[in-house]
């Protein structure tokens, strides 16, 4: 999902995103959706592809040893994992699920599914928002808003993902000093720059124009990997390149070198319209109303449509290690039943009666004040 980042650095000074959960998102929404939004859906997973591809067995690896199964969160040895991942589907009392569409969730994602009453908006959002929060260690502590669901909300489809690592070499608080980075040509800020001498995995690629260190944490197979453009300062534009750039072409060049790093401790977060992104890259029909949704919701009725896909994410860089956070949510609406519509888009009279058809006021509506 790389595809986002050029977008991302357009809108945001710093960008932090969890490419894996929308992928993880798209995937499951794919499940349940068929016809051309299906089609249209396929087309953009496979240009879009995580660069190794994730098979059913990877799936069940992340499944078993990171996904939070229900009834997880009580458990505090789980809790301390480095990293955990959390599925839960939210759905509107009465609305029914496929049964075939729970199933898969539940057996490749570990996804639990929880009823609410979203026309009490204000409640139904404290109650994915508790989740969330428990989820990602109440780093993500609120992702939707009371505005974000609705009578109409029939499904709200959300992951999360929380990371808490200690460096394998960390670095000294005493070694950090106040030190000039560069933003750009003409300007510098001061910032608190960590620093310290190791043996790790390091790349200097001049054909790329890119130079990498691989930093890894503590009991894991996790690590940073710190990118940066050799050209001085580093343009928005060599950054877009640099996300671009396959990993598995920086690995190759790697070799373990003694390097003195100094590196900016940090923290942000993103608040990020997966939305607005997917529609500028041709995803169109999930958000019309369809029937496209029928290996979902067990409504052939109605037509459904996603009205709204977010994420928020959070990084904190420190001496000790890392911690991030992100969180995902999905909200699909269902059109609701009626015998005909009505819609007052045009000049219109109108009246204020009593029951014996006396006119207290009339008027006529024409032009927008």
């Amino acid at each position: 999902m790389n595809i986002f980042f050029s977008k991302l650095l357009e809108e945001f000074q710093n960008v932090i995103e969890s490419p894996f959960l929308i992928w993880e998102m798209l995937t499951m929404l794919r499940i349940g959706i068929k016809g051309e939004s299906a089609l249209e859906l396929d087309e953009f997973l496979k240009s879009n592809a995580p660069e190794i591809e994730i098979t059913e067995n990877d799936i069940e690896h992340l499944r078993t040893r990171y996904m939070l199964s229900e009834g997880a969160k009580t458990n505090s040895h789980r809790n301390q994992r480095i990293l955990k991942i959390a599925n839960r589907i939210f759905i509107n009392n009465g609305t029914r699920l496929k049964e075939s569409f729970v199933e898969a969730l539940q057996q490749r994602f570990a996804c639990g599914v929880q009823e609410v009453d979203f026309s009490a908006r204000q409640k139904a959002a404290a109650t994915i928002n508790t989740w969330v929060s428990d989820a990602t260690n109440g780093r993500i502590p609120t992702l939707i808003s009371s505005h974000d669901v609705g009578v109409n909300t029939q499904a709200v489809l959300t992951n999360a993902i929380y990371f808490k690592a200690k460096w394998q070499h960390q670095f000294e608080t005493i070694d950090t000093r106040q030190e000039t980075f560069h933003i750009n040509s003409g300007e510098d800020v001061i910032v608190p720059m960590m620093g310290q001498t190791m043996n790790v995995r390091y790349a200097y690629i001049p054909s790329h124009n890119v130079m990498a260190i691989d930093l890894p944490y503590r009991d894991t197979d996790l690590s940073m990997l710190v990118i940066m453009p050799i050209e001085e300062p580093s343009s928005s534009r060599s950054l877009a390149a640099v996300s671009q750039l396959k990993l598995s072409v920086v690995l190759d060049h790697m070799v373990f070198r003694k390097v003195f790093l100094k590196l900016p401790k940090f923290s942000y977060n993103c608040n990020i319209n997966v939305h607005s992104l997917l529609t500028q890259f041709g995803v169109h029909g999930i958000f019309q109303a369809s029937h496209d949704f029928d290996n979902l919701i067990a409504d052939h009725a109605s037509n459904f449509s996603v009205s709204k896909i977010i994420q928020e994410a959070y990084i904190n860089v420190t001496e000790e290690g890392t911690e991030a956070a992100a969180a995902t949510a999905c909200c699909i609406d269902g059109s609701m039943h009626f015998d005909e519509t009505f819609i007052a888009n045009r000049p219109f009279y109108f009246c204020i009666k009593n029951r014996n058809l006396l006119k207290l006021f009339d008027g006529c509506y024409r032009r927008p004040c």
